[in-house]
C-alpha cells in the first residue's frame, strides 16, 4: 500500500483507542469528550464520532455545543454518492431541528453563544451542490444567537461623514494574518490601496504569527493583534468608527460570530471562503468577474461585486532556484513516471470522480498520480475508495496512486517541479495551489463547475490568456490529461506561453482600483 508512513496510521487508532477507554471507565469529563469526538470525526469515523457527541450530549446537557456538533457533524472524506444525500439530508434536518430548539429569550442565549463559538461550520461546501439556502439558516441562527448577546453591536449604523482631507477608513478582519492561503490572496490589497484616499485597518485574531505577519504589520498603520478573544476584538472595530469592514474569510469560528453583528455601515465578505456566508449582516460580495457563472448572484445572499480578473492582487511566488533538494524517489515516484500532481485538500475529491484518474491510467499505464491527505487514517479510506474504482477496470490503484503526508512549504513547491502535469480537482477547484503551481512551471488541466469555489482554476487560466488545458467535460478532461502527459512537445508548449503571460496574471492592480472606487461609492455615492 502506498501510503508514506503507514505506522502512523497504527498510532493515530492508538490513540483514539485510548481516549475512547477513558471515556468508557472515566467519570464523565467534558474534554475527555472532546477530545474522543475530534480525534474520531478527523479519522473520518464519522458514525462513531456522532455517537459519541449523542452520549456527550445527553452526560452534559448544559453544554449545547454537543448537541450542534452532533446534529451538523460531516464526514471529512465520503465514500459514495448515496452518502453525500445520507449526510446533506442529516445536516438539513439536524439544523433545522437544532434552531427551533433554542429559547434564545431566556437562558439559552449563552448555551448558544458557547455552542456557536466552538463550532466550525467547515464541510458542507465540499458536497458539489447548491449551499446558499442552508448558509442563511445557519447564518441567521448565529445572527439571532449574537443579537441576544450583543444587542448593542447589531443596531444599523450611520455612514461617518467624511472631513474634508479626510481618509475612508477601511477595515480588514481575519483570523489568518499569517502565512496562509487567505494572507497570500489578499495582502495585495493591503499593499496597493492608495493611501491618499484610504487608511486601512487590519485586526488579526489568529493565535500565530510570523513572517507574514510582521510584513502587513509594516505595511499598513493601524494592527490589531488581538488572539483568540471576541468581544475586545468587536469594540476594538467599532471604536475604530470604520466607514467598511472587510471580512476575508468568515470560514472560522470568531470570525462567523463577528460576521453575525453590524460594526461597521457597510459589511463585505472577501471570497478567501468561496460560498454565500448566508449572514443578514454582510452586505457585499467581493469577487472575481472571471471565475464567476452568469448566474452567480442567485448563489449569494450578499450582493456580488465582480472585481476584475480574479478579484485579487497576487504576488508570483518566488520559487528559490535550485529547489530540487528531494528527488522523485524522495516522495515515492518513479523516475519513468508521468507524474500528475493531485495537491487539493483531500475532502475536495468527491467519489463520482474517481473515474478520471482511472480512465487516464488506462491511456497511460505510466500514469502516478500524487494526493497529499490531511492524516493518514483519511489516506487509508480514499485509498480504499480508489482501488475500488480502478479494480472496476482491471487495475491496481497501488500501481498509479500515492498518497503523501502534508508538506511543509518547500518540500511542496519542490513536489511541484518534479511533477509533469496538474490535474486540478473538480467542483472545488485550486486557488493558490494553482497560482503556485503556474509558477513552479505545471500546466493545470481543470473543468470548471456550476459555483465560482469550482471555477478558480478556470478564472486563472482565462486571465493568464492561455486555455488549452480547459476542458467543457470529463471526457475532454481526460483528453487534455492524457495528451499533456503524452506529448511533451505540446506540454512545453503550453508551459512556454504560460510564463510569456506570467505578467497578466500575477501581481494584477485592477481590480485594487475597482475595489477603491467601490469603497467610494458605498461611503459617498
Amino acid at each position: 500500500m502506498k501510503i508514506q508512513d503507514l505506522p502512523i496510521v497504527e498510532q493515530l487508532e492508538h490513540a483514539i483507542s485510548v481516549v475512547q477507554e477513558g471515556v468508557t471507565v472515566c467519570e464523565a469529563d467534558e474534554q475527555l469528550y472532546k477530545e474522543a469526538i475530534f480525534a474520531l470525526e478527523q479519522a473520518n469515523r464519522t458514525e462513531e464520532a456522532i455517537a459519541l457527541a449523542l452520549r456527550a450530549r445527553k452526560s452534559f446537557p448544559q453544554l449545547r455545543y454537543f448537541e450542534l456538533w452532533e446534529a451538523l457533524m460531516l464526514p471529512v472524506l465520503y465514500d459514495t454518492d448515496e452518502q453525500i444525500d445520507h449526510y446533506r439530508a442529516r445536516y438539513s434536518a439536524g439544523l433545522a431541528e437544532l434552531i427551533s430548539g433554542y429559547n434564545l429569550d431566556s437562558g439559552d442565549r449563552r448555551a448558544a453563544l458557547d455552542a456557536i463559538g466552538r463550532h466550525l461550520n467547515f464541510y458542507l461546501g465540499y458536497q458539489g451542490h447548491d449551499d446558499r439556502k442552508l448558509q442563511e439558516q445557519y447564518a441567521r441562527f448565529v445572527h439571532a444567537v449574537m443579537a441576544a448577546n450583543y444587542p448593542e453591536w447589531v443596531k444599523p449604523l450611520e455612514m461617518p461623514a467624511l472631513r474634508p482631507g479626510e481618509k475612508i477608513r477601511v477595515g480588514f478582519i481575519s483570523a489568518h494574518f499569517r502565512d496562509h492561503s487567505v494572507a497570500k490572496l489578499f495582502s495585495g490589497w493591503l499593499r496597493e490601496l492608495d493611501r491618499r484616499d484610504f487608511e486601512p485597518f487590519v485586526y488579526h485574531n489568529g493565535q500565530t504569527v510570523d513572517a507574514v505577519t510582521e510584513d502587513i504589520r509594516h505595511i499598513t498603520g493601524h494592527f490589531r493583534h488581538m488572539p483568540g478573544v471576541l468581544e475586545p476584538m468587536c469594540q476594538a472595530v467599532a471604536e475604530d468608527n470604520l466607514h467598511v469592514a472587510v471580512f476575508l474569510d468568515v470560514r472560522h469560528r470568531r470570525m462567523m460570530m463577528m460576521s453575525g453583528l453590524r460594526l461597521a455601515p457597510v459589511q463585505c465578505v472577501a471570497w478567501a471562503h468561496p460560498i454565500t456566508s448566508g449572514s443578514p449582516t454582510l452586505d457585499y460580495y467581493l469577487s472575481g468577474d472571471l471565475m464567476e457563472p452568469e448566474d452567480a448572484q442567485d448563489h449569494y445572499s450578499e450582493r456580488l461585486i465582480r472585481l476584475p480578473g480574479l478579484g485579487v492582487c497576487y504576488p508570483k511566488p518566488i520559487i528559490p532556484r535550485p529547489l530540487l533538494r528531494k528527488s522523485r524517489a524522495d516522495f515515492g515516484l518513479g523516475e519513468d513516471r508521468i507524474v500528475y500532481l493531485c495537491c487539493q485538500s483531500i475532502f475536495k475529491y468527491l467519489p463520482q470522480h474517481d473515474d478520471l484518474f482511472v480512465r487516464i491510467a488506462k491511456r497511460i499505464p505510466e500514469a502516478q498520480f500524487v494526493f497529499l491527505a490531511l492524516n493518514e487514517a483519511v489516506a487509508k479510506d480514499f485509498m480504499t475508495r480508489l482501488r475500488r474504482a480502478f479494480e472496476a477496470q482491471g487495475l491496481e490503484a497501488t500501481d498509479h496512486c500515492v498518497i503523501l503526508p502534508l508538506l511543509g512549504k518547500f518540500d511542496y513547491w519542490n513536489l511541484n517541479l518534479v511533477a509533469d502535469v496538474f490535474l486540478d480537482s473538480l467542483e472545488w477547484s485550486g486557488g493558490v495551489t494553482t497560482l503556485e503551481a503556474i509558477a513552479c512551471g505545471l500546466a493545470p488541466v481543470t473543468l470548471p463547475g456550476r459555483y465560482m469555489r469550482g471555477r478558480h482554476t478556470y478564472g486563472i487560466l482565462t486571465q493568464l490568456g492561455v486555455t488549452d488545458t480547459v476542458a467543457h467535460d470529463k471526457d475532454e478532461y481526460v483528453e487534455i490529461a492524457v495528451r499533456l502527459g503524452a506529448n511533451r512537445d505540446w506540454r512545453t508548449d503550453v508551459i512556454s506561453r504560460m510564463k510569456s503571460n506570467h505578467a497578466r496574471l500575477y501581481s494584477d492592480t485592477k481590480c485594487v482600483r475597482a475595489l477603491e472606487d467601490f469603497f467610494r461609492s458605498v461611503v459617498v455615492g
